[in-house]
C-alpha cells in the first residue's frame, strides 16, 4: 500500500509493545520516536504488538487514549504480521479493520494484502523484542532494520554474558552469580537454602547487602537490594517471577551510577555522561525512571526515561572519570558488536574510584535522546533517528551483497 504523495518518502514501521513486562515503556518509546521522526524523509507507521503477541497497525495507534480503550479500540486497526519470507518487504494484513469477525486468514487480493515497509525500527524493551527474537524474524524476512543484530541483542540482554564478555576485554565488572529458576522448583525450601549458601561462598558475595535482579530484564523491574537471609529469599522469588534466571551481585557501600549512550555513526561515538538520581538516595526504581517529573494530569506528553531526575555532564565530576566512562562505553559497544544506539550503565566505587560496567541497554528508553541533545554540538532526537535509519540501510546493503547460494552439489552426488 503506497499513497501517491508518499512515494518519495521511505516508509518506516515502528514496532513497539510486545510480550514483556516492559510493555508500556515500549509504547512510550515508540510513540516518542514517531513524533520526533523526520517526516520529510520518512513516513512512519505504528505497529503495536499486544501482550498476547498479536500485531496491529493503523493511525489510531498514534493516540495515547487508544491504549486506555483496549481491547475495544483494537477493532479500529488492521491485524498484521511479518512473514519470515524474503521478497514480501512489508507487513502482511491478517484481518482488515472493517471486518471485526473475519477469520485469521490472508486477504485474497495480493495487491491489497501487504503494507510496504522500507525499514523496520524495533522500539521494544525486554524479552521477545530486545533480546534477538524480533531481530531473528526480521533476518528471516530479509528486511532492513535498525539496531543490534540477533547475537548482539541476545548478548546485551543477558546481564551475566554481557559482563563476562566485556570483562574478557579489560573492562572491570563486579562479580555475579546466576540463579536459575529450575534450581529451586523441585524442592523450594531446601533448594533455596542450599543455593543461598553457595551464592554467599562466591568471592565478593560473602556478605550483605547484595543486589538481586532478573537476568534478562530492565526498567528496574524485579530488582531488590537485600540485607539479610529473609530478604534474599523473597528477592530471589520476586526476580524469578519475571524471568527464568536471576543474577546476584554485590552492593557497593558508597557508589554512584554513571550512564553513557553510544551511537553507531559509521564509527561508534559516545554521548555526554549522566548521573541518574533516585528519589530515595538509594537505588533507582521503576517509579524513578518513568513516573517522576512526567506528565501532569491532562497533559498528553510522553516523558518516558526523560522524566528521570538526572545530572547531565556533571561539572563536578572529574574529567578523567568522564573520559574513562566514555571510552569504556565505546569499547563495550564494539566488543558486543552493537549497532544503532545503546546506553551503557556503570557503577563507580567512590571509595576506590574504580568504574565498573554494570549493563548495556541495546534499545534504551527514549533512545537516550536527552543525552545526545546535551552534547556539543547537540545531536537532536530527529537526527538520532535519521542516523540509525541510515545505518540500517547501510548494514542491509552490505548483507545483500553476500553470496547466499552455491547450488545443489552434495544432494545429487
Amino acid at each position: 500500500m503506497h499513497a501517491n504523495g508518499d512515494k518519495k518518502r521511505k516508509t518506516v514501521a515502528v514496532l513497539f509493545g510486545g510480550r514483556s513486562v516492559e510493555h508500556e515503556i515500549s509504547i512510550i518509546t515508540g510513540l516518542q520516536l514517531i513524533k520526533a521522526m523526520d517526516t520529510v524523509k520518512y513516513r512512519p507507521i505504528p505497529v503495536y504488538i499486544s501482550p498476547q503477541g498479536k500485531w496491529y497497525s493503523g493511525d489510531a495507534l498514534l493516540e495515547k487514549s487508544f491504549y486506555r480503550r483496549m481491547p475495544a479500540s483494537l477493532s479500529s486497526v488492521h491485524e498484521v504480521t511479518i512473514l519470515p519470507e524474503p521478497n514480501i518487504k512489508g507487513l502482511t494484513i491478517r484481518r482488515p479493520k472493517t471486518s471485526d469477525k473475519a477469520p485469521y486468514s490472508m486477504l485474497n487480493r495480493a495487491s491489497e494484502s501487504v503494507i510496504h515497509v522500507d525499514i523496520f525500527l524495533p522500539a521494544f524493551h525486554g524479552t521477545y523484542g530486545e533480546d534477538g527474537c524480533i531481530q531473528g524474524l526480521l533476518e528471516l524476512a530479509d528486511v532492513p532494520y535498525t539496531g543490534c543484530n540477533v547475537l548482539a541483542s541476545a548478548l546485551g540482554m543477558s546481564k551475566y554474558h554481557a559482563k563476562k564478555l566485556v570483562e574478557s576485554h579489560g573492562i572491570p565488572v563486579l562479580p555475579g552469580v546466576v540463579v536459575k529458576r529450575e534450581s529451586i522448583e523441585a524442592d523450594y525450601g531446601n533448594h533455596l537454602d542450599f543455593l543461598r549458601e553457595q551464592v554467599l561462598q562466591h568471592p565478593g558475595l560473602e556478605s550483605f547487602p547484595l543486589f538481586i535482579k532478573p537476568l534478562n530484564l530492565g526498567s528496574s523491574i524485579g530488582v531488590a537490594k537485600v540485607r539479610n537471609i529473609e530478604e534474599f529469599n523473597s528477592a530471589i522469588v520476586l526476580a524469578l517471577k519475571y524471568d527464568v534466571g536471576a543474577i546476584v551481585e554485590p552492593c557497593l557501600d558508597d557508589k554512584m551510577e554513571l550512564n553513557v549512550s553510544v551511537i553507531d555513526d559509521g564509527e561508534p561515538k559516545a554521548s555526554v555522561v549522566e548521573i541518574p538520581v533516585s528519589s530515595s538516595g538509594d537505588e533507582l526504581t521503576y517509579e524513578d525512571k518513568y513516573l517522576r517529573g512526567g506528565s501532569k494530569k491532562g497533559d498528553n506528553t510522553l516523558a518516558g526515561m526523560a522524566s528521570l531526575t538526572r545530572v547531565i555532564d556533571p561539572p563536578d565530576l572529574p574529567e578523567e572519570l568522564k573520559t574513562q566512562a566514555r571510552e569504556y562505553a565505546v569499547k563495550a559497544f564494539k566488543v558486543l558488536n552493537c549497532s544503532g544506539v545503546s546506553r551503557i550503565d556503570f557503577m563507580l566505587d567512590k571509595r576506590t574510584n574504580v568504574l565498573y560496567f554494570n549493563e548495556i541497554n541495546t534499545i534504551p528508553g527514549s533512545f537516550s535522546f536527552y543525552l545526545w541533545m546535551n552534547c556539543k554540538p547537540p545531536h537532536f532526537y530527529t537526527e538520532v533517528i535519521t542516523t540509525i535509519l541510515d545505518r540500517a540501510e547501510d548494514t542491509y546493503a552490505r548483507k545483500t551483497a553476500l553470496a547466499r547460494e552455491i547450488g545443489f552439489k552434495a544432494l545429487f552426488k
